[in-house]
């Protein structure tokens, strides 16, 4: 096992190990390295001799593993294991955290009694929708509500989109700032830090970015990019807005699937949502559940 301090270094390196074992919307290079959940996370990437790989971020008395392993579906749990006792060696370590990771992983950890597998923190489902069934035009009953929701929307504003390279950064950091500010449920992780790392970086690895204007004014971001190893399906991760206006979020869910469609890609991945929060309004698509995920914290046995 070989630690990598900085992946971006490596980039040839880590993209050939995606490219020969990802297969989940968050195995993106570009993407892994914003996704830190404080300011002093870094990216690593841990190699094995085999090619196979983890994407992970270090912190100063935990690490956090960044979506499946990057491998044989029959060596994942391995790989989690060897990098958790490998990483508790350093007694200063407290936790090993697993986010994203597949519902049928967590229960193979816990019966390798080699550390304290915690309860899960929360867990996500995953819809894909396919997009031959998705008409843009909403017809029928069962999506009234929202064609009428997007064509008052259209009445009442001037909608325009644009590229998110061609807005000015700090305006583009401003909605992001907004939306965490301006969500309802204030407890719940907005995980901010990713998208402006984002912005930061121009949207590097990402096939698109597109700010959504509202009356003139940059209100919503929309970003994306192809599923590795999965050309016709495209995931739609980034998807906010400030609540600046009533129906903001049904209008730029739409714009997203329009965007997908026009594009031609026959699958969306609309990323994970908990049961209680969004997955209904996802449900409306005839989408799938394609698979569920756990989050949870992987501690040292009291004993070693």
């Amino acid at each position: 096992m070989k630690i990598i301090e900085n992946p971006l270094n490596q980039r040839e390196l880590v993209e050939r190990c995606i490219k020969r074992y990802g297969h989940t919307s968050d195995h993106n290079l570009d993407w892994f390295v914003c996704g830190i959940t404080a300011k002093d996370g870094k990216a690593v990437f841990i190699e094995w001799p085999d090619g196979s790989g983890l994407l992970t971020h270090r912190y100063g008395k935990e690490w956090r593993i960044w979506s499946n392993p990057l491998s044989l579906e029959s060596a994942m749990v391995d790989r989690i294991a060897e990098f958790a006792l490998k990483i508790f060696e350093d007694k200063s370590i407290e936790k090993v955290w697993c986010d994203f990771i597949d519902d049928n992983i967590r229960p193979a950890l816990v019966k390798m009694s080699k550390f304290k597998v915690n309860d899960i923190y929360y867990s996500l489902l995953w819809p894909v929708i396919d997009m031959t069934f998705y008409d843009p035009k909403l017809p029928g009953g069962r999506l009234k509500d929202l064609r009428h929701a997007r064509n008052k929307f259209y009445r009442e504003h001037k909608v325009a989109v644009k590229p998110a390279q061609s807005i000015n950064k700090e305006d583009l950091h401003n909605i992001v700032q907004r939306w965490k500010n301006n969500r309802k449920n204030k407890d719940e992780e907005t995980y901010d830090l990713w998208y402006h790392c984002a912005i930061d970086k121009d949207f590097r690895g990402f096939k698109t970015a597109r700010a959504v204007m509202v009356d003139g004014l940059p209100v919503a971001l929309n970003a994306g990019y192809e599923v590795v190893n999965k050309e016709e399906r495209f995931a739609g991760i980034v998807g906010l807005h400030d609540y600046s206006s009533q129906d903001l979020g049904t209008i730029i869910y739409l714009e997203d699937l329009d965007w997908i469609k026009n594009a031609g890609y026959k699958e969306a991945d609309m990323q994970g949502s908990e049961e209680d929060h969004g997955l209904r309004f996802k449900m409306r698509f005839k989408s799938t559940i394609e698979r569920k995920t756990d989050t949870f914290s992987i501690k040292r046995l009291t004993s070693s």
